[in-house]
């Protein structure tokens, strides 16, 4: 079981909270962190495992209370705390928007979105993850040109950036440059070796694209290997079938390892 330990002011005592068991009513932790005047990072923390939790609303609740004005005076000399917090809750608004299919709520959430972000660019307008995080809200927009712009401000100063790297592959393959998404995809993996699963899923797709059929087929049974359960990759190695008349063989192998 995992822990944090809020530390209690003006004392050697520490408040210990167990993180799958986080109250139901975050006001409740709320309470405590803002008491005893808890580091930012904590905050951070707890809000991270009601996401993973899928606790969606305290999620929401502690970093919206996180980037209140009240905060913001407290904890001024904090940056990058303070930066994060609102970069994820610019992260979380861009993803509702994304998926939302009604176009007035849509365009509320990507307000919501931009609002955070520029906030967070006011602290440090040269902070990386805040440029990462306006590209990817950009592209979610579908302003493929300005996510591009983002991306390419934080890879001027860093082209080993992996989140900038990503970003700008998706741009490449919006753009249908295929060729070069595919570069950036394996610069990337390259840079940082555990790249999540996504990461080889968007190299099959480039090298599907270029007709690179049997790469594709490889990169997708990677994808599969991380995650067996990868339903785009399965899907897209029957569609390969068509091309290479070897996708389902693919598939049918591991319905039966899975076994």
């Amino acid at each position: 079981m995992a822990y944090v330990y809020i530390p209690v002011q003006n004392s050697e005592e520490e408040v210990r909270v167990a993180l799958d068991q986080l109250p139901r009513d975050a006001s409740d932790i709320l309470d405590i962190l803002k008491a005893e005047q808890a580091p930012l990072d904590l905050w951070l923390i707890i809000a991270r495992e009601y996401f993973k939790q899928g606790k969606l609303h305290q999620f929401r609740q502690i970093l919206e209370e996180g980037s209140s004005h009240e905060i913001d005076e407290y904890y001024a000399d904090v940056r990058y705390e303070r930066i994060a917090i609102l970069n994820a809750l610019g992260a979380y608004y861009s993803y509702l928007g994304k998926v939302e299919t009604k176009q007035r709520e849509k365009e509320e959430y990507f307000i919501q979105a931009t609002k955070h972000y520029n906030k967070a660019s006011r602290i440090d307008m040269h902070e990386p993850s805040t440029w990462v995080g306006k590209g990817q809200l950009l592209l979610a927009k579908g302003e493929v040109e300005q996510a591009s712009a983002a991306f390419r401000i934080i890879l001027e100063g860093d082209r080993d950036n992996v989140s900038a790297l990503l970003g700008q592959a998706c741009v490449e393959y919006n753009r249908g440059h295929y060729g070069e998404s595919l570069t950036l995809y394996k610069r990337a993996l390259q840079v940082y070796p555990d790249c999540p699963g996504a990461v080889r899923l968007g190299i099959a797709h480039c090298h599907y694209k270029l007709g690179h059929f049997g790469k594709a087929c490889l990169a997708f049974q990677r994808v599969l290997q991380l995650d067996p359960e990868n339903v785009e990759a399965l899907v897209s190695l029957a569609i390969l079938d068509l091309q290479t008349n070897e996708g389902w063989l693919v598939i049918f192998s591991y319905i039966r390892l899975s076994r």
